[in-house]
Formats: C-alpha cells, structure tokens, sequence
C-alpha cells in the first residue's frame, strides 16, 4: 500500500519540533559526554539467577519487561548477557533510561531498574519528506506510547505543508494473553506530490490524492521470531489525468490488498544496532475481487552486525522487491532519491518496478552510550535521564532500480561510498552527518535523521 508521508512518520519516535530538537541534542552530546559517566558496575564472577526483580514501571506492566530478557531463573549471569537484555529492554521505547544489577552471591537476584518517558504528548509535528530539507511538513497530533501499561500506541494527528496528510491508528503489541498475538489498524488520507518521472513526463507535476485503511494481526512465536497476515483498501485518484498515471482510465483506481509477512529479529538496540540478525520476508497480492490492479510484490532483507571487537561493529545489509504481474501502477514504483538514499548518489532519482541495494558500514564508538542526568528543579522526570553516544562510520553501498522486461548490470551498480559521524540521542533518535563520494569521485555532504540500517 502507497501510504505517502504518514508512513515516515509512523515509523519514527516524533517530539516537538523533531529537526531542531535532534540538533540541539547532537551538540548536547558533544558538549556532556567527554565529561560524564555512568558506567555499570562490573562483577567478577558468575552467579546464578535465583530470582528476578522489576522496579521503577509505574506504568508498564512487569511481564512486557520480562518477555524481552534472553536472561532466565537458573541461567548463569555474564556481563554479555546482561547487556544483550539490557539493550533489548530499552528497545521497547519506554524508557529513558534500563539498568540490571545483581548482589555478588552464588545465587543472586537480578535486579531490573528502569526510569519510564513520559508516554502522552501533544505532538507538535515538525518533519522532512524524503529525507529533503526543502521539503516541510508541519502539524500536530496526539500519541499514547503506553497506553494499559502494555506498549500500545494509540496515534491522531494532520500535518499541513508538503505532502499534508491526517491519520489515526492504533497498535497493541500483545493481545489474547499467552497466544501472544498483536495488531494494528490505520486510517490514512495524504495528497502525495507525483514522484514518479514517467507519470510526469514533459508535463507539470501533479498530486495524488490516497485514502486507505489496513488491518494487521500476528502472531509472536518467541523473542525473536514473529508472523502476520494483514489486509488494505486503499483509494488512488490522481489531480491531472493522463494515461498511465493510474491504470483506470477514469483517473481513480480502487483496490484491495492482502499481505503475509514474518519477521526474525535478533539485534540489540533497534534504533542503532551493533550486534546481532535482521531478516524479514514479505509477499503482498493488490487487486482482489476487484479493481484493475492484479500484482504481487515480494520483499526479502537481510542485516547482520558482527562484532569485530569491543570497539569494532560490521553491519551488513542486502535486500530487494521485486514486481511479479501483468503491470503495475506508477504510484507503486520504487526508488532511490527519496525515503530510500543510496549514499554518494544521495539526491539522484532512480525509478523501477523493482528495487536492489546492498550495503557495509563500519562503527566505532567515540564515545559509547552513557546516560546523563539534568538537576534542573523544574524539569520533569521523564525528562531529566538523557542517553547520549557518539560514533563514527565508515561505509559502501551500492543499488539500482529496474523494471520487470530489463536486466540488472551487476558490472556497473551505482555505488558510494564515505564517512560520518553519527549521534545517538534520547527517545530513540539518530543523527547523522555525513560525506560520500560516488564511483566517479563526485562528493556530497548531507544531515539526515535515522540510521542507515
């Protein structure tokens, strides 16, 4: 399903005014960092889990921090293991800051301390297109990160300026009790600015109008592995009409789509991983019982961070989507130059009915992630514990776009490659500042929030 702008969004932690807060946290990293630590405590030996202890959740349910540790009763403790859980807590987004510590006994209980964010926000919505500083968009909405204590998000919201658009949904990471199944719904409209060159031809650009609902439902089998089946209407009509920019002739193309997808997930810290598997696979079929549309699109990725040392993280990524049908509608081709950025051909526009790229990135940690605690009387607790880290990056990327009749020169990818510095900053955001070069030596320079992969 094309959910224009709102997707970006959903997919992202937003707090009021989100480029100049990320800003203003990247130079408060430089600034607090070099001068404070928080290290945890280190423990010689290796005792064994006799029990564990949750405190600091005033709001989130115990069992929603329990499911998450790879760290049981009986299990013997390591340094590692306490960070691969600590790291995974954290990940939930609900908190700001996650400790584990333990009594130095043969059999010791393990103790999970935690300080929660502040889970209501009016949000005032500040954000970029496709990764494009000329290309605003600004709103406001209301999110519930926590809503029952269980991790839901319960989302309503419009943004105004550059591909405006209003949505709501709600999503519940845990339902139906021990089955342990999830869902999420969505309703959608956004007046999306045609992307697609083809559509545009000589011609001035025009808007696509969308409206859409979907409905998903999975299924989690363990910590590391989950399963979903979800269904979408959605509602295309285009502001110029011209043959080829919607496959009815009338301008409008309805249509609906059923997808199944699964999910193996082993990484640390979602937002910035540096250890562990990422792989998804997802098949979706658009056109059922009705509407022009008769396509299937299949998504394969898959990322791996390797430790090389203490310091050293390898993170490698390949993926691909690929078209498979008689045609498919320019609204639904691919890209790079927009959401996706292949470094070093940043802000070059590649179109097709399928999609390739591969990717390794080097990061060292300047400074690792260390917590930083305001004592400022008037601000709230759920503000006053930061977690800051700052890492430099070395990377190579490569990928391309084609359509369903052409072949893929492998000789001759467009790839980059370069260097950046990227801080980690509170509620799960990531900046980075970055150089790249192209295979023709051309360069580039760009700040972009979110990680690479």
């Amino acid at each position: 399903m094309h959910k224009g702008i709102y997707q970006d969004f959903k997919q992202a932690t937003f707090l009021p005014g989100q480029v100049i807060l990320a800003g203003f946290l990247a130079v408060l990293t430089i600034v607090l960092l070099p001068f404070h630590a928080c290290a945890q405590p280190k423990h010689l030996s290796h005792p064994v889990v006799g029990s564990i202890v949750v405190l600091g959740n005033r709001t989130t349910d115990a069992e929603v921090i329990l499911r998450e540790l790879t760290v049981h009763v009986g299990d013997t403790l390591t340094e590692q293991k306490l960070e691969y859980s600590r790291t995974r807590i954290y990940s939930l987004g609900l908190f700001n800051r996650v400790d584990m510590t333990y009594p130095p006994l043969d059999t010791t209980v393990l103790i999970i301390s935690v300080e929660e964010r502040w889970y209501l926000f009016p949000v005032p919505i500040l954000g970029l297109v496709d990764k494009d500083w000329r290309k605003v968009y600004y709103g406001l909405g209301l999110v519930h990160f926590n809503l029952g204590g269980r991790g839901q998000k319960l989302f309503a919201g419009f943004a105004l300026g550059y591909d405006p658009w209003v949505a709501a949904s709600y999503r519940d990471p845990w339902i139906m009790g021990k089955l342990e199944m999830f869902s999420e719904s969505e309703l959608r409209y956004s007046k999306v600015r045609n992307k697609s060159l083809l559509s545009r031809g000589d011609e001035e650009n025009f808007d696509e109008i969308h409206y859409g609902f979907s409905q998903v439902l999975g299924k989690r089998f363990t910590p590391f592995f989950s399963a979903w089946i979800d269904i979408g209407y959605d509602y295309v009509e285009v502001t110029s009409r011209r043959a080829g920019r919607t496959l009815s002739s009338s301008g409008i193309d309805r249509y609906l789509s059923l997808g199944v997808g699964a999910v193996f997930d082993t990484r640390n810290l979602k937002e910035y991983p540096t250890y562990g598997a990422y792989g998804l696979i997802r098949l979706r079929k658009y056109g059922l019982l009705f509407g022009p549309l008769d396509h299937v699109i299949t998504t394969i990725d898959a990322r791996k961070y390797i430790k090389l040392s203490n310091s050293f993280t390898l993170a490698v990524r390949g993926f691909t989507s690929m078209s498979i049908g008689p045609r498919v509608p320019n609204y639904l081709h691919m890209y790079y130059g927009y959401s996706n950025r292949l470094r070093g051909h940043f802000y070059k526009i590649q179109e097709g009915e399928n999609i390739f790229g591969v990717a390794v990135e080097t990061r060292i940690p300047i400074v690792r992630e260390e917590y930083v605690v305001l004592d400022v009387p008037f601000l709230p607790p759920q503000f006053s514990t930061l977690r800051l880290g700052l890492y430099a990056a070395v990377f190579a990327n490569a990928g391309t776009t084609w359509n369903r009749r052409e072949k893929i020169d492998l000789r001759h990818l467009p790839a980059g490659y370069g260097a950046g510095l990227h801080f980690l900053l509170p509620y799960g955001y990531v900046l980075r500042a970055e150089g790249a070069m192209d295979e023709n030596g051309a360069g580039e320079l760009y700040l972009v929030i979110g990680a690479s992969f």
